[in-house]
């Protein structure tokens, strides 16, 4: 879900001065090269173990936990800093909690979904201190939550401990690395890793007999935006530390500037199994981090690639070595596998299966993990995933519309915008039209259009309308047929294009939506998308700034190969040769911005009136060419009251009302 928090802006030298409307939806990228993999877990449900000592996060024994913070990393130590772990039964409240499913209004989003979490986790809201600090924690926040009573693990030379765990990282907002989800061990309760060492690998403590390693990070290499399961298992082989030892003291800590926020359920401290392999936190139909070919929701059969190869990062959790490590692929009842490779203690590794769909309809995957060996843990050796091959739509999204979007803190926003999803073109086709999932509660009569980007131009992701290669007419949208949040689709917007579009093998496009603000227009999102894959153009940047910003929650926004495609939004009348959209934002007492939309080239004037009639703004734009453009203006130097705006075009006059606050 796109919301203030998801964004920022391309400078990071101006993110510090304007943090407080800055998390999530980063700058985009033109070169697709360049495209970064946005990490997902696979594991979601605690296998079923023997646990020598466990805790449910109740509550009602909140004793049983020793909550602390404090930072000498940079300047002086914490002074009156309220920054803490603490026991809860909801999920995070900052401001920006929407991506935990919350509203954003100061309410607690809903707990993670873990096991027991009905009866409490443990939780840093990060977000919800950077809102008390006023957005102004430029130092590293640093606290933990430890055990009060030590463990014993005496019995057992090879211990490993699990949680159940959901975290969304922000990284201040550059992927810096500076952001920390730690567990730690301690043989006394007094002697742990030296915060100052956090940005290092690995943290050890030194108990008179040389360096032991004594911290792990939980989720190694999150930058900003990434975000984990809800929720997700994480294992890690704690033995050098606590192997053998009859006192063992565990401490979660974390460590970061102004993030999101991390909870924590459900732990286990275990003997570590000999032989246990798992999936672990990548699986990918199209093997997306080592190949760039996009996962489509709705494939296109003629747009399917003669080699695909579905892939899963694998990893050994037990202590022995383990040998003849396959990854088997079951696509629609046909078996294929992976060769077979060996695992070391504690590495892992990236297994792939050649496959093909077999003809239209759906596509089901089942991913199973084997090794020689007796897996003891069998539960995470298998995952899942779909997606449908179709004729004559070529979709990235799955169908189902998980979110509306844009929304802001306060609700549904009348942001204008631009959505756009990347495409890449296999085989030769033309395309007809462009569909989008509209949701329910937008304003009818409002004016959209849709746009055909090629993504190998060089303005494209520079500029508005950069790469734009042709588009549909404008509509207004015919009321009745939006689509539900978080169901399946319904009714797709039909948008012919103008002309359609002979598409060659080895074209990058990009499907785009554009509302022009002013109303409540939402389109759907649906699953995840990595990094730098799907855009949206708005004003969604630190003080409002537009630009071009990718998201990982991909716009349901598809290119329609059907030759027969019939409209099913009403066209836009423009008698004048022009059409003006309503300024926005509107009320305003800064910068706003009036829209215009030239049938052909034309001789083009604007000018701002008060109250009286006296012209107070006043600009001749000259000749200008048709197609879309925009005026800003300036309201911060006009007193607060009526004014109006005038867009003279040919000597065609249209005016609107503008309002300062």
């Amino acid at each position: 879900m796109l919301n203030m928090k998801q964004v920022y802006f391309f400078l990071a030298a101006m993110f510090f001065g304007t943090v407080a409307s800055a998390q999530g939806i980063m700058p985009a990228q033109a070169d697709k090269d360049a495209k970064s993999f946005n990490k997902q877990s696979v594991s979601s449900t605690q296998i079923d173990r023997d646990a020598f000592w466990s805790h449910d996060c109740n509550v009602d024994n909140c004793s049983d936990w020793i909550f602390d913070n404090g930072s000498d990393i940079v300047g002086s130590p914490w002074y009156e800093i309220d920054i803490n772990f603490e026991c809860a039964t909801a999920g995070p409240s900052g401001p920006y909690n929407q991506w935990a499913g919350g509203s954003g209004d100061g309410s607690a989003a809903s707990s993670m979904n873990s096991t027991t979490s009905a009866n409490g986790t443990l939780m840093v809201d990060s977000d919800l201190f950077g809102a008390d600090a006023n957005y102004d924690a430029n130092w590293v926040e640093n606290c933990w939550v430890q055990t009060a009573a030590p463990i014993d693990c005496s019995a057992e030379p090879f211990v490993s401990i699990s949680i159940e765990t959901r975290y969304r990282c922000w990284d201040n907002g550059s992927s810096d690395d500076s952001e920390k989800c730690l567990i730690e061990i301690s043989r006394d309760g007094v002697n742990w890793p030296d915060i100052a060492t956090f940005s290092e690998e690995e943290g050890t403590v030194d108990y008179g007999d040389g360096p032991v390693v004594s911290r792990w990070e939980v989720f190694e290499g999150y930058g900003t935006g990434d975000g984990s399961d809800n929720p997700t298992i994480a294992e890690f082989d704690i033995t050098e530390a606590a192997g053998g030892q009859e006192t063992v003291y565990v401490r979660f800590r974390w460590s970061g500037t102004w993030g999101y926020s991390w909870e924590i359920d459900d732990i286990q401290v275990y003997a570590t199994p000999e032989n246990d392999t798992r999936i672990d936190n990548y699986i990918s139909y199209t093997d997306y981090e080592r190949t760039l070919v996009y996962e489509y929701g709705a494939w296109a059969q003629s747009q399917i690639p003669n080699e695909l190869q579905a892939a899963a990062k694998v990893y050994n959790v037990g202590y022995a070595d383990q040998t003849g490590v396959v990854l088997e692929l079951d696509n629609n009842g046909v078996i294929g596998g992976s060769d077979a490779i060996d695992l070391g203690y504690q590495t892992n590794d990236t297994l792939a299966v050649a496959y093909q769909p077999a003809g239209l309809g759906e596509v089901v995957l089942n991913y199973t993990l084997m090794a020689d060996a007796a897996d003891e843990n069998p539960g995470n050796n298998t995952a899942t995933q779909s997606f449908e091959v179709t004729d004559l739509s070529f979709g990235r999204d799955n169908g189902i519309a998980y979110n509306a979007t844009p929304v802001t803190d306060a609700g549904a926003s009348a942001d204008d915008y631009i959505a756009v999803s990347l495409y890449d073109i296999v085989e030769d086709v033309t395309i007809y039209a462009i569909d989008v999932a509209i949701m329910d509660g937008y304003e009818a009569e409002t004016p959209v259009v849709a746009h055909l980007f090629d993504g190998s131009d060089d303005t494209f992701l520079g500029e508005q309308y950069g790469g734009i290669v042709t588009s549909s007419n404008e509509y207004d949208l015919i009321p009745g047929n939006g689509n539900t949040e978080g169901e399946a689709v319904t009714t797709w917007y039909h948008f012919i294009l103008n002309e359609p579009y002979e598409a060659s093998a080895g074209d990058w496009l990009g499907a785009g939506f554009e509302h022009y603000g002013g109303a409540i227009v939402q389109y759907g999102e649906s699953k995840f998308t990595q990094d730098q894959t799907a855009f949206i153009y708005g004003p969604f940047g630190s003080g409002n700034a537009y630009d071009w910003y990718y998201t990982n929650e991909v716009p349901m926004v598809r290119l329609n190969l059907d030759p027969n495609v019939q409209e099913n939004v009403s066209e836009v009348n423009t008698n004048l040769g022009f059409e003006m959209f309503p300024s926005f934002p509107n009320p305003t007492n800064s910068m706003t911005t009036v829209k215009f939309n030239l049938d052909r080239t034309s001789e083009v004037a604007f000018e701002v009136c008060d109250i009286t009639g006296k012209v107070v703004f006043s600009i001749n734009m000259g000749t200008q060419a048709a197609g879309m453009n925009n005026i800003r203006i300036d309201a911060s130097q006009y007193a607060a009251g009526a004014y109006t705006y005038t867009l003279i075009v040919n000597g065609e006059r249209a005016t609107d009302r503008l309002m300062v606050k």
